[in-house]
């Protein structure tokens, strides 16, 4: 039943022309950079450098550079994904059979989350070291009493992986192998605490390079700053970061399914509060600390947004896993298994119309004539406002897609500026790493001053539906 579920969720990306995400266009774009600048080919090599080989994003624009010597780059990005829905949904069920038996409804839970928000996003990095840290975390409970040097080395792999990804879910994996021990405290083997110490070590040696302070004032705030104790709570409650569609017909079945999780740990710490394993315990204490870190860490990190959205999803699938271990009637798997099911197919044909929709949208742009190789453009928009409905905006980005077709150089290149991105300009300008939006209040001001553009060849106009116009400036 799980790889049913799994593959019909595979379904969802494969059958969209395009799958629609916010930040997945640049992604692509940058991988054909990528390729240009390491095969030394115009035009991409005469405009962009490569600061470093290795970075914390590394392994989603190599595994796309190897993708697509089969594939085009946009499939190659759906069989990205395929392979994160696997991954997702074996490492869940992996994580819940280390707790409980084998073959448990539970296993279903985590299934209904797996197309959450931050796929939507288009941080895919983000998702594979998730999927990443299911399997990372049942390892850890499974044999972080009989380490060896074959289980060692494996565990160094899974993180290293991560760290290659996504440095948050490799923070999170050594927070969880923490909190594991620490419910493990009876156990005096120092195998497992050398090895913490080891992993720990090794990834701070491996971030600290890619770290700068963060940007100061009211955009690096915390959500508990800014909204308040309620609000915040609330809105983590509601599943609002964790549901790529803001509707509560779409939010209705992953709430009653977090709800359940949460009676059924509830009625079970009151029937065995002494007898509750330490994987049980870790992976609640996970879930809360996780749901804590969304209201007190920045809402910007490192010079990204959505860092605190990074959490929700992590407390939840926590959550369902730690309620899967702990010992309860038949008849609370059987409820979580029912309700996942319903819960993943309800969510699905949603899912369905709302990707066709926008990626009919978004293939209007495929009819429009192709700029010179070379060429130089700027993308400007009046507002970066999420459409309605959706927790993220698929339009964002969208006419990247166009410049990666006419192989076309983005001027307003963004993220460049950050040491994540492996990628910088060869000489960065006044469009430089600007938001559409951003791009939007310079160029007018060039407009109304008479100030020609001789570096940009033509501009990209978004409009907030996703309809764009192209005008050619020279």
């Amino acid at each position: 039943m799980a790889l049913f579920i799994l593959a019909a969720t595979a379904a969802i990306p494969l059958a969209a022309p395009v799958f629609p995400t916010q930040d997945g266009p640049v992604h692509l774009y940058y991988v054909d950079v990528l390729r240009g600048v390491l095969t030394h080919s115009a035009p991409y090599a005469q405009h962009f450098r490569i600061k470093t080989f290795l970075t914390p994003y590394a392994l989603e624009y190599y595994s796309l550079l190897g993708l697509e010597l089969f594939f085009s780059p946009v499939f190659s990005e759906k069989m990205l994904i395929l392979a994160y829905i696997l991954g997702f949904g074996l490492g869940f069920r992996y994580l819940v059979e280390s707790v409980a038996e084998r073959g448990t409804p539970w296993i279903l839970t985590g299934i209904p989350f797996c197309l959450n928000m931050l796929v939507y996003m288009g941080f895919l990095n983000y998702c594979m070291a998730l999927a990443l840290l299911l399997f990372a975390c049942g390892f850890w409970i499974r044999y972080a009493e009989r380490i060896t040097t074959r289980r060692g080395a494996i565990m160094i792999g899974f993180l290293i992986l991560m760290l290659l990804t996504h440095p948050v879910p490799a923070a999170v994996f050594l927070g969880f192998a923490a909190l594991f021990l620490l419910a493990r405290r009876s156990n005096r083997n120092a195998r497992p605490i050398v090895l913490l110490a080891a992993m720990g070590i090794l990834a701070l040696a491996w971030v600290a390079p890619f770290l700068h302070p963060t940007l100061s004032g009211e955009r690096n705030r915390n959500y508990l700053a800014t909204m308040g104790w309620f609000d915040t709570i609330a809105t983590e409650l509601q599943l609002y970061h964790v549901s790529p569609f803001r509707s509560l017909l779409y939010r209705a079945g992953p709430i009653l399914l977090v709800a359940l999780a949460a009676a059924a740990v509830a009625a079970g710490l009151r029937r065995r509060h002494r007898g509750v394993s330490s994987g049980a315990k870790a992976l609640l204490a996970a879930s809360a600390a996780c749901f804590a870190a969304y209201c007190l860490v920045p809402q910007r990190m490192n010079g990204s947004f959505y860092f605190a959205e990074r959490f929700p999803i992590l407390w939840v699938l926590f959550l369902l896993a730690g309620a899967a271990a702990i010992p309860l009637p038949r008849g609370w798997t059987l409820a979580a298994g029912g309700l996942a099911i319903a819960t993943t197919l309800g969510l699905l044909v949603q899912q369905h119309v709302k990707v066709e929709e926008i990626a009919s949208r978004m293939a209007l742009a495929g009819r429009i004539p192709l700029a010179q190789p070379g060429d130089v453009g700027l993308i400007v928009a009046s507002s970066r406002e999420t459409p309605p409905g959706l927790q993220f905006n698929p339009y964002m980005w969208s006419a990247v897609h166009y410049f990666r077709r006419s192989r076309a150089i983005l001027a307003n290149d963004p993220w460049m500026d950050m040491p994540q991105i492996m990628l910088r300009p060869m000489q960065p300008n006044r469009w430089s790493y600007l938001d559409p939006d951003d791009a939007a209040a310079p160029f007018l001001r060039s407009a109304a001053g008479g100030i020609s553009w001789r570096d940009l060849d033509f501009v990209v106009r978004m409009a907030p539906g996703g309809d764009f116009t192209i005008d050619r400036l020279r």
